[in-house]
């Protein structure tokens, strides 16, 4: 169905915007992420629901979280039910790319008999109330976001290691283009990080230097308004909102953090631990 305010329904539901019910909401967290094999999507669903009758209905078998995921690039729609208000969900690779539309309910499954709430408006009448199999017991808003795949690629990715023999032998400068971060370095020092790639401990080193570096100057950049309408800062500012990071209200050193997934712990795994004095 349609998220539609004005839609009239024979009961009482719980949506935002309206009053069928005078106290209580329900808010549905989606989060997309990809798994190890970085071709499968998959989502985690969090419904929060503070009416304890619609809970107790769940409890009881006899109504389920719903959640209706749907492509318009794929023609792919998805339904999941669930009596757990969070879960995860994995899709076929291919099957989620471009506009995704969310659709979030708590549905019937089975005839409910003798439902109360006191915070059911009194337009209503003091019930109790019936609701047939299928029957909407609460609506969140739909969110439509746009899925795009490279952002959820290693941040690395955006950035490019670009030689200029016109620095120093240790020194890096980062220049932003429409689609990538070039982060120019000596033509010595450019070799010596290609070979390092291929190291886990070397890895960890150049994340937690040049790439961090890299990142936090792209980070102040967006903040300052000027990485817009480049592929990078929009690559940068999705990730951000998919793993729920405050972009414009926290400051660039965190953000790189968090974006990283805290990079020291890379370096404690793979260059601290063992180390001796």
């Amino acid at each position: 169905m349609q998220f539609n305010l004005m839609r009239a329904f024979p009961y009482p539901v719980l949506r935002p915007d309206v009053d069928d019910y005078t106290d209580g909401q329900m808010q549905v967290i989606v989060d997309f992420n990809t798994e190890d094999d970085a071709a499968t999507i998959s989502a985690n669903i969090f419904f929060q629901l503070n009416v304890k009758e619609i809970r107790d209905e769940i409890s009881a078998g006899r109504a389920k979280y719903t959640v209706v995921f749907a492509c318009r690039d794929t023609y792919y729609r998805y339904v999941h039910q669930s009596a757990d208000p969070e879960t995860k969900i994995t899709f076929p690779a291919g099957k989620l790319r471009g506009e995704i539309q969310i659709f979030s309910y708590v549905a019937s499954v089975s005839n409910i008999t003798q439902y109360q709430c006191p915070w059911i408006n009194n337009e209503f009448g003091s019930g109790p109330f019936n609701f047939p199999t299928g029957s909407i017991l609460a609506i969140d808003r739909p969110q439509q976001i746009y899925l795009d795949r490279e952002a959820f690629r290693p941040l690395q990715s955006i950035f490019m290691i670009v030689k200029d023999d016109a620095l120093g032998k240790h020194e890096c400068k980062i220049i932003g283009t429409d689609t990538k971060v070039h982060i120019k370095v000596h033509s010595n020092l450019k070799a010596i990080i290609d070979q390092a790639r291929n190291n886990q401990s070397h890895r960890a080193v150049l994340m937690n230097s040049i790439y961090f570096g890299a990142v936090m100057q792209c980070i102040v950049w967006i903040q300052g308004k000027n990485g817009d309408g480049q592929r990078w800062a929009e690559i940068i500012s999705q990730r951000c909102k998919s793993v729920g990071i405050d972009f414009m209200n926290d400051d660039a050193y965190s953000i790189t953090d968090k974006l990283l997934q805290h990079p020291i712990q890379k370096v404690e795994t793979y260059v601290f631990e063992g180390a001796t004095e």
